[in-house]
């Protein structure tokens, strides 16, 4: 007897529920393969001297530290939208209630940011403040504190309308610059920002977002994705050259961000003349995740794409300018997710449908993993195999349940 998708999802959330929560609701971004507990510094024991591995390896913060909180307000961000689709289809009280707590968790982080600044969001590493953050995890927040203020209380209300503003005005301040692991300084992509700064505008009225956001439009910065696509390629660099294929790489991360920002435009500002550009990227970046998604459900972390045939190989290991040729992953609930909202653009996309369903049906809770296969990583990164993923527990119950309410996934899947 076939069991129902709604039922493996009750059960992942209790897991998570159980497993990946710390005091504050906090989602850990990294559990202990084994132990099924946050990492602890004996997981790490093989991984040679910090400076060969740049993540993982923040000063003053031990791995393990690192670990359990690196993408704290993705993994918070994204259980908060799961909770929030399962109100909406099932009308359960508990989601909302813990759908409230992850909003509680998110304020929590952002005032630990105001030992540096009001609208910092630090990552939490080992629950303290710390001066790293991300891009990522700004709009995982940000957009999650937009899709819960109907339902907040009015005092929550008041927050996010605080709290949205401070953490976009956070990078205008500084022309979208800001240090990332010891790199001083860096320049962020701006392609990443027209979405949080509409996002902005309409939460607080302020003519400095607008204005951003047309300035950053000017630019053409939205016509095509921020990691440019097979279909807009030219011609292959030097390194796709020697293989003979187009390189695809971390899709996972990119086509999900891609997604979130695109969507926001095209539901937001449907009148823009780029409008048709932005559904059009949906699409091509749709069209290189696919390709990413292993037969038995997993993700590729990189593929490569044969230039004359289009077959999708992988590069053996041992080659001598890849440190890392590409493992399975349970990050393909991301790439599904991301698929969900694409189908909004493309309603009745067999492949989008199927590939959902495909990659829900085979992953347990124990397949939801960062790394697999650690034959292809060099020794000193094997480590990343011992985990189970905060991302991919949460990313899939957001795929299930906004499959559900879009009616792209029916009850009795």
């Amino acid at each position: 007897m076939k069991v129902l998708l709604q039922h493996n999802a009750l059960n992942v959330e209790e897991w998570l529920e159980q497993h990946y929560l710390d005091g504050n609701g906090i989602v850990y971004t990294f559990l202990d393969k084994q132990t099924c507990q946050p990492p602890e510094e004996a997981l790490f024991h093989d991984t040679g001297p910090r400076k060969n591995v740049w993540d993982f390896s923040v000063e003053g913060f031990s791995r393990s530290e690192v670990a359990a909180y690196e993408n704290c307000g993705m993994c918070t961000g994204s259980y908060l939208q799961a909770l929030l689709f399962r109100y909406r289809v099932e009308k359960d009280s508990v989601a909302l209630d813990r759908a409230g707590r992850c909003f509680r968790a998110l304020c929590y982080i952002y005032e630990l940011g105001k030992q540096f600044e009001e609208g910092f969001f630090p990552k939490i590493y080992g629950n303290r403040f710390s001066y790293e953050t991300s891009t990522d995890q700004v709009l995982y927040t940000v957009m999650a504190l937009d899709k819960f203020y109907e339902y907040a209380a009015p005092q929550e209300q008041a927050a996010i309308r605080v709290m949205i503003p401070n953490m976009v005005m956070f990078w205008v301040k500084r022309n979208y610059r800001y240090t990332y692991f010891g790199r001083q300084d860096m320049q962020w992509p701006l392609v990443r920002f027209p979405s949080l700064l509409l996002l902005a505008y309409q939460y607080s009225g302020t003519e400095k977002f607008r204005k951003e956001y047309d300035r950053l439009l000017a630019q053409g910065l939205t016509r095509e994705p921020e990691y440019t696509t097979i279909a807009r390629r030219k011609k292959p660099d030097d390194y796709e050259f020697k293989h003979g294929a187009w390189l695809i790489n971390g899709m996972a991360d990119s086509f999900t961000m891609d997604v979130i920002e695109l969507d926001y435009l095209l539901t937001n500002d449907s009148r823009n003349r780029l409008y048709p550009a932005w559904k059009e990227s949906v699409l091509e970046i749709w069209n290189d995740a696919k390709l990413t998604l292993a037969p038995n459900g997993k993700y590729y972390t990189q593929v490569w794409v044969d230039l004359k045939t289009g077959e999708i190989r992988r590069l053996p290991c041992g080659e001598e300018d890849s440190y890392q040729p590409g493992v399975e992953s349970g990050w393909s609930t991301m790439i599904v997710r991301g698929a969900v909202t694409a189908a909004k653009y493309y309603p009745g996309n067999e492949i989008i449908k199927n590939a959902v369903i495909k990659v829900l049906r085979s992953l347990g809770i124990k397949d939801l993993t960062y790394y697999d296969e650690p034959d292809r990583l060099l020794p000193e990164y094997r480590f990343k195999t011992r985990f189970l993923s905060g991302d991919s527990i949460t990313n899939w119950l957001w795929a299930y349940w906004q499959g559900r309410y879009q009616n792209l996934i029916t009850e009795t899947e």
